[in-house]
């Protein structure tokens, strides 16, 4: 993320931000959104523990944006702020129980993607953010796992 963007993204601005630095092969501006033990859980590498931290999660990056290249995308979103269904999707998750914990702080944003280049693809993504205090005592939202990478 440019120095010059606001320090405090929403979680919608946080996700466009994402799929903005997929498209635009931004591989430390899309560095900068996740946690550092951040995981994501995807269909493609059939990992059941997912992909944990960075250097297991950048190929995986690298390999999105190539798949993006050229699409256009329209993107909408769901928030769950109900602590049950947060807790619901996070059971979901099936990720170890280190990982499961989730706080006040934490917000699971599913978003729907519609890809298109002559055809439309769709795809689901839930992006689980929490906050990361920095060394000034202030926090941000970063991504603290993607998973649940479903195409229609």
């Amino acid at each position: 993320m440019s120095k010059s963007k606001k320090e405090f993204l929403t979680n919608k601005e946080i996700i466009a931000e994402y799929f903005r630095l997929i498209q635009s092969k931004d591989i430390e501006g899309l560095k900068d959104l996740f946690l550092p033990n951040a995981i994501v859980l995807e269909p493609f590498s059939k990992l059941e523990e997912g992909l944990r931290g960075w250097s297991q999660i950048e190929p995986f990056i690298k390999v999105a944006i190539m798949a993006n290249e050229s699409l256009s995308y329209r993107i909408a979103f769901e928030e769950f702020d109900d602590q049950d269904m947060k807790n619901k999707y996070i059971k979901d998750m099936q990720i170890n129980k280190e990982n499961n914990n989730t706080n006040n702080n934490t917000d699971i944003v599913e978003t729907l993607l519609t890809f298109e280049k002559g055809q439309t693809l769709k795809a689901k993504f839930r992006f689980e953010l929490s906050n990361e205090t920095d060394t000034i005592n202030s926090s941000k939202k970063k991504i603290k796992s993607l998973y649940y990478i479903q195409f229609m």
